[in-house]
């Protein structure tokens, strides 16, 4: 069984994911994560596939010019399009994906 991991946001909404990873792995399936390229080391650790989504999330959240409120719909409808660009390819062949973590909220479209 393949199943796609895919989650965007901090610590606290990946490694969640890479646990159960872990889990699925045990029980024999193949599981690539999509996560931010922050995680790529952690991931390589336990020795599960990254599927990178989108830019680093540490940069954005703790750069030296955080995003204004005005500027925040442009980046979250930036984040949910390569979300969305990255699952479609990399569940490709799957049989089941499990999402979660943050979904950026407020995206005028």
């Amino acid at each position: 069984m393949r199943v796609l991991l895919s989650t965007y946001g901090s610590r606290g909404d990946v490694e969640p994911m890479v646990g159960l990873a872990v889990q699925l792995r045990a029980l024999g399936a193949e599981m690539p994560v999509c996560a931010p390229p922050d995680f790529a080391e952690l991931l390589a650790r336990v020795g599960v596939p990254l599927m990178p989504v989108s830019q680093p999330v540490r940069p954005m959240v703790t750069g030296a010019t955080p995003p204004s409120a005005a500027d925040l719909p442009r980046r979250a409808a930036e984040l949910v399009a390569a979300q969305f660009d990255t699952v479609a390819v990399a569940a490709e062949g799957c049989d089941a994906l499990v999402a979660t973590g943050v979904m950026p909220a407020g995206v005028r479209l």
